[in-house]
């Protein structure tokens, strides 16, 4: 059967679904986004992914059930069960959440969480979850130096090396290429590619050919 685990303050605390919700909703959004350049016409601008989202509701029975994922004695008591998982959410620390059987083995924040009583069942609780995928982000360390009798702060990441590679200031057309392709793989910037129009005195439609090469403005 498949168990759905949440697990706080590695692993002191551990919380094993009592009853599985009948769906589990799982959001992947997207945070691509769509630009309309002139001559060129749409363009799709893909950005990282954006975090994942995990929503259910369920139920914190006070006596066990056919339906409950296990047979635990003493049964955990509903509304203990709730201010634990409002604390590790007032906390502001990430969980981990884990359904077994599948993919789902990820750090996750506790977005919302909400109890009602359930009718005729004081005892009882109902109640919805919402999660999100949270990303660990690793601290740089701040360097601190005394230039002309001042302070300065500057930050270093400990591992990035300096980038001493020399930006290319020409470029030699390749068969598929476009103005913004260009722009997009040499400036890091498509939208930059009526500079290297205006640079090279290419004028719409931008058509270009194989061999030619092109001045390229600077970073």
């Amino acid at each position: 059967m498949t168990e759905l685990w949440l697990k706080y303050n590695n692993n002191t605390e551990v919380l094993w679904l009592p009853v599985n919700p009948e769906t589990l909703e799982i959001g992947s959004p997207s945070v691509n986004t769509t630009v309309s350049i002139a001559g060129l016409g749409e363009v799709a601008v893909i950005q990282d992914p954006a975090l994942k989202t995990y929503s259910f509701s369920s139920m914190l029975p006070a006596a066990w059930g056919r339906y409950c994922s296990y047979d635990k004695h003493p049964w955990p008591r509903p509304w203990d069960i709730a201010k634990m998982l409002q604390r590790w959410k007032d906390s502001g620390m990430p969980c981990r959440f884990i359904v077994t059987g599948t993919p789902v083995n990820t750090a996750v924040s506790i977005e919302d969480f909400n109890v009602t009583e359930a009718a005729g069942d004081p005892d009882t609780l109902n109640y919805t979850l919402s999660l999100r995928e949270y990303r660990f982000v690793k601290a740089r360390k701040l360097a601190e130096k005394t230039v002309a009798g001042k302070k300065q702060v500057t930050v270093s990441s400990g591992s990035a090396r300096p980038n001493n590679k020399v930006a290319p200031t020409s470029y030699t057309v390749k068969s598929g290429d476009s103005l913004w392709k260009i722009a997009q793989a040499q400036l890091k910037d498509g939208s930059r590619y009526k500079e290297i129009a205006t640079l090279n005195g290419i004028k719409s439609p931008y058509a270009l050919r194989p061999g030619q090469k092109l001045k390229l403005p600077k970073r």
